[in-house]
């Protein structure tokens, strides 16, 4: 169950599922309420399989600074992200179409071209990792 207050998100990658009796589809998100002891149930809809991401966690309460699609905690590290994106440092746009083994090449293509060894891609041991 989710603790009385906690955020949590839960974003439909492929597939539709019913989160608490809603349906939410292929890249879709919806945000449950903060009402504590309320379990998470998903279901697949349609009879066909889904990939989910869900985040969920305490609310940390720190300030918020949003300036378009940067949010950041000041307006210092607002100004910052936005030079940082203009310089080409947020890495790949993410193609919400790509597969995740279209996506691993994408990103080990890019650090290729940076110099930078491997991005997101599959370690020695066979695991997939978002680090370099």
């Amino acid at each position: 169950s989710l603790p009385e207050g906690w955020t949590c998100i839960v974003y439909v990658r492929r597939g539709t599922v019913a989160v608490g009796g809603e349906e939410v589809g292929m890249h879709e998100t919806c945000q449950l309420a903060r009402r504590g002891g309320d379990g998470l149930s998903l279901a697949c809809v349609g009879g066909r399989d889904a990939d989910v991401l869900v985040l969920a966690g305490e609310p940390l309460g720190a300030p918020v600074v949003a300036s378009g699609t940067m949010v950041m905690n000041s307006q210092a590290e607002v100004d910052r992200a936005v030079i940082d994106y203009r310089r080409g440092e947020f890495g790949l746009p993410w193609e919400h179409t790509l597969s995740d083994e279209e996506w691993a090449r994408r990103c080990d293509e890019r650090q290729a071209e940076r110099g930078r060894g491997t991005g997101v891609g599959v370690d020695e041991d066979g695991v997939r990792s978002p680090f370099p």
